[in-house]
């Protein structure tokens, strides 16, 4: 059996600690596995905001800088800047279990992010597809690959225009951490960092977390990886300033 490696419960007291104002975090579908019953949290920033973006994070338990971005999110006070105009659905860590024992997959051996398509998906997917219960501009998944010698994305969406967020995002981080240039990037097609991806996700017979909030109505889905070879504090940083870049990106779209 795996070791612990990691305590969400810290996760979620630092996240309660800085939710105030009528915000909670909401512990919601009790998870039973062998060691412990966990909950699966999600928690609302600016609710009823005119856009509406979901961050999560945690799908895969052995990318911890995705929980630690959302906690350094809230206690940084990076939504500051976004309170007037965005509601912020965040999802902060969606395979608890892997999070502790530091493992890909859940208690079950089943790697999340391939059941977004699946008739009877895990407990933890359904959570995820609940919190589709509202349109989204943007939903933003932050991840991390212990391959990589730098920074890269994927990016999907319904208007061509706005593939240019991809380089802008590029372009922010790059003096944080370094992107990876490489012409195929995890068995894809890749320039300057983004994942060129030309097959379609309609005809797939798995979907990631992705490609369902496509099928919802998202207008652009970001996955972004970050580098586990970095310091934790360099990999969040960089997931901190994408987020940064990607609101204030449709903020100014939007508006205009």
């Amino acid at each position: 059996m795996n070791s612990k490696v990691k305590d969400i419960e810290t996760v979620y007291s630092r996240l309660s600690k800085q939710l105030h104002n009528g915000n909670m975090l909401h512990m919601e579908h009790e998870l039973e596995t062998s060691v412990k019953n966990y909950s699966l949290a999600k928690f609302v920033l600016g609710k009823g905001n005119r856009y509406k973006a979901l961050i999560s994070a945690g799908i895969h338990g052995d990318e911890p800088s995705g929980v630690e971005t959302i906690c350094s999110f809230l206690e940084n006070n990076r939504f500051e800047n976004f309170s007037d105009t965005w509601e912020l659905t965040i999802l902060p860590c969606l395979n608890p279990y892997g999070y502790e024992y530091g493992v890909r997959e859940n208690h079950r051996g089943e790697d999340l992010n391939r059941f977004f398509r699946h008739d009877s998906p895990p407990e933890e997917v359904r959570f995820a597809q609940s919190a589709f219960d509202k349109n989204y501009e943007l939903t933003i998944e932050l991840h991390e690959d212990s391959m990589t010698p730098g920074f890269y994305l994927y990016q999907k969406g319904t208007h061509q225009e706005d593939d240019i967020l991809g380089n802008k995002i590029l372009t922010a981080i790059k003096n944080v951490t370094p992107i990876n240039h490489n012409g195929e990037i995890d068995g894809h097609s890749a320039q300057g960092g983004i994942i060129i991806q030309q097959t379609d996700w309609t005809s797939m017979d798995w979907w990631p977390m992705a490609f369902y909030a496509l099928s919802k109505g998202t207008r652009r889905t970001l996955t972004l990886e970050t580098a586990t070879g970095f310091a934790m504090q360099t990999r969040a940083e960089a997931h901190l300033i994408a987020i940064d870049t990607a609101l204030k990106f449709y903020t100014e779209k939007l508006k205009s």
